[in-house]
């Protein structure tokens, strides 16, 4: 489950088939498996630019989605929340102060609002501020999803209002992202809340369904099933510790469950990550996995 931007990015994710898939992949590495039933699992670790890229571009924007997928990202990763008339948009924070030229909180500004504050004005590189005044937006979510119709897409819903699942359920369906879609949350209220609007798509699992998952990995139980399809630990634990190793990663896939880890940008932990078979690592620098995934071979 991915914890906050900075220190907590939560779980979601939602995704779709991806446009292209990886048909050679060397020997000396352990990849995934692919799998008709489960489409997180595409045969290689998926590159997954961890809200656009947001070590190269301003994140949460139409910019970065637009050319992180062009440079050979995999997953559009968007962070979710709902404007005060209810339009769902791609957002980090509960207020725009740290990513716009704007103050407040997101749930008290309407649409038209938000839309006009310059959402790459706060991005940094080298000391200068390449996207301010490019006209830079927070975007809605339907405009995200309508841009890459076919994309792998992760949703985290950073607003756990309940007031945010009706309307989310209503556009996955009117957008016939149904069929693969998985969606969580970090507050178990949202996960069920969303269960109860859209019972037909996949959700990140509660506290309790996860707990369940690591009991039995823990005490060898190959009886033990699950309808989760997808588990995004962090790479490393609080104290230090890998969190996804080959015993872990082994259980997950005996379960068909796709791990996707997060937020790997040294190039040594994202090589030892693809060795090991990892499903897919969300990274603020997609260009060194992609770099990482043509070394070993992948195309």
């Amino acid at each position: 489950m991915r914890l906050a931007r900075r220190t907590h990015i939560g779980v979601c994710a939602l995704l779709v088939f991806p446009t292209f898939f990886v048909d050679a992949r060397p020997a000396s590495t352990a990849p995934t498996q692919t799998s008709q039933a489960n489409p997180f699992r595409i045969g290689r670790p998926l590159v997954i630019p961890h809200a656009g890229g947001d070590g190269f571009y301003p994140e949460n924007t139409m910019t970065a989605w637009v050319r992180s997928m062009s440079e050979g990202g995999d997953v559009v990763d968007i962070d979710v929340s709902m404007s005060a008339d209810g339009v769902l948009v791609a957002i980090h924070d509960s207020t725009v102060d740290r990513t716009t030229n704007g103050t407040g909180l997101v749930a008290d500004k309407t649409y038209a609002a938000l839309a006009k504050l310059d959402a790459g004005f706060r991005f940094e590189r080298n000391g200068t501020f390449p996207f301010r005044g490019k006209k830079v937006r927070i975007p809605t979510l339907q405009s995200i999803l309508r841009r890459f119709p076919r994309s792998l897409t992760t949703l985290d819903l950073k607003d756990q209002r309940p007031a945010l699942a009706p309307p989310l359920c209503r556009l996955l369906v009117s957008l016939h992202r149904t069929s693969n879609v998985y969606v969580g949350s970090d507050s178990n209220d949202q996960v069920l809340a969303f269960r109860k609007h859209c019972p037909e798509i996949h959700t990140s699992g509660t506290s309790d369904e996860r707990k369940a998952i690591r009991a039995a990995r823990e005490a060898g139980d190959t009886t033990f099933a699950t309808k989760q399809l997808v588990s995004q630990p962090p790479y490393l634990a609080d104290d230090g510790s890998k969190r996804v190793t080959a015993t872990t990663l082994t259980f997950s896939h005996s379960l068909n469950i796709a791990v996707l880890t997060w937020v790997v940008d040294d190039p040594a932990d994202i090589a030892d990550l693809i060795d090991l078979g990892v499903d897919g690592i969300y990274t603020r620098r997609p260009d060194l996995m992609i770099k990482a995934l043509k070394a070993k071979g992948f195309k």
